[in-house]
């Protein structure tokens, strides 16, 4: 009798003991439940403004915006063509557009908006918002050498029309950098210092070229010094006015006549 008690005993401890533990275990699941420290990242991004990428086709083109931690830190970045074009523009502090084909650029420039991508470039302009373009996503600039200049001349006027109204070319290099720095007015105003430190480029040769301009770009030379007698192209002169540079010949440089 007395080992049948001990053996009831042993049973109600042994009950007794296993509830402790599974309550302790069900509190440590419950834990994390009541923890606020922690922010759903989706809930996070929604709150920051947002950014939306433009592109008629899909593939890697668009990824180094969209995947862009310095983006991601200040903004929320949509594709629009992989959310099949069912987002609303209005919600978005600004757009990036890459394939900005001949057809695009010709429709934008002329009110035209029959697709996807025409209808949210074409919204965003009408809404104001910012829109950047990377200026090796503008199929025109692919003809420049090619082109008979006063066709490529027509087809360009289309393209400084959309400028005029507020989208920015950039080179894809300085995209990022362009967006994080306030868009067009902040860029606008950080190009008018760059121009105060001037940097000047001679080049000896009989004939200027819009390639020689395009180094001289790279090479960050805000003015340009061509001989006396040196031959400009139509396409150099018009390379060196879209992006701020100055053309000074030899003999009118004392004088601070341009070229």
């Amino acid at each position: 009798m007395e080992l049948d008690a001990l053996i009831g005993e042993i049973c109600t401890r042994v009950q007794q003991r296993m509830q402790e533990l599974e309550g302790g275990a069900d509190g440590d699941k419950e834990a994390p439940k009541t923890c606020g420290a922690s922010q759903d990242p989706a809930a996070a991004a929604e709150d920051k403004p947002g950014l939306l990428i433009l592109t008629q086709e899909h593939g890697t083109l668009c990824h180094p915006a969209l995947e862009s931690s310095e983006l991601k830190e200040c903004y929320r970045t949509d594709c629009a063509l992989l959310m099949e074009y069912q987002c609303d523009v209005e919600r978005y502090e600004g757009v990036i557009a890459y394939t900005l084909t001949n057809e695009a650029l010709g429709k934008l420039a002329n009110g035209i908006f029959d697709d996807d991508y025409t209808r949210a470039f074409g919204k965003a302009l009408l809404l104001g918002k910012q829109i950047f373009v990377p200026e090796e996503e503008v199929e025109l600039y692919r003809y420049r050498e090619t082109a008979p200049a006063g066709y490529f001349g027509r087809l360009e006027e289309n393209l400084k029309f959309l400028e005029e109204n507020g989208v920015r070319i950039v080179p894809a290099a300085d995209l990022v950098q362009t967006v994080l720095n306030g868009g067009c007015e902040k860029a606008c105003c950080k190009e008018a210092e760059q121009k105060k430190e001037e940097k000047l480029l001679r080049l000896d040769k009989k004939v200027v070229t819009e390639r020689d301009l395009i180094s001289a770009k790279e090479e960050k030379a805000t003015c340009v010094l061509v001989g006396r007698k040196a031959i400009l192209t139509d396409l150099a002169k018009d390379y060196a006015k879209r992006h701020g540079i100055e053309l000074k010949r030899e003999d009118a440089c004392a004088s601070g006549k341009g070229a």
